[in-house]
């Protein structure tokens, strides 16, 4: 049963942004890492940038690939934005998290657009980007 504490973190996401990040809490997103883990990729290796397993670490926080996203995306959190406690646990982060997922479109073909004019979040705005 999730914590109190946790269900006001999500209370007021949309249902697919809540799955989203207990998958991300879990380490069950779609990615490489977990892909391989349940049989459905060959490797673990980040797609992108060939440098290391994709995990939710990887992807959030150190590959290469997405640099930029996170220098504009996570930038306003400071140095807690380098954390995945902060990431994951703290209401202000969240729209900055949905949007870097958003920008860097890795996860689109699973979980759709997460931020715009049809993607449910709360007070989002269109961000040029409805594919």
């Amino acid at each position: 049963m999730p914590s109190k504490k946790y269900g006001a973190l999500i209370a007021d996401l949309p249902r697919r942004h809540a799955n989203l990040l207990i998958q991300f809490r879990t380490n069950h997103v779609p990615l490489q890492a977990y892909m391989e883990r349940i049989g459905k990729a060959s490797s673990a290796t980040c797609p992108t940038c060939g440098e290391a397993p994709e995990t939710v670490q990887h992807y959030l926080l150190a590959c290469p690939t997405y640099s930029l996203h996170r220098a504009v995306h996570f930038a306003p959190l400071g140095f807690s934005g380098r954390t995945m406690s902060a990431l994951l646990n703290a209401k202000t982060s969240l729209r900055l998290l949905f949007n870097y997922v958003n920008a860097t479109g890795r996860l689109r073909s699973a979980v759709g657009a997460l931020i715009g004019p049809h993607s449910g979040y709360p007070d989002s705005d269109d961000d040029g980007d409805n594919t």
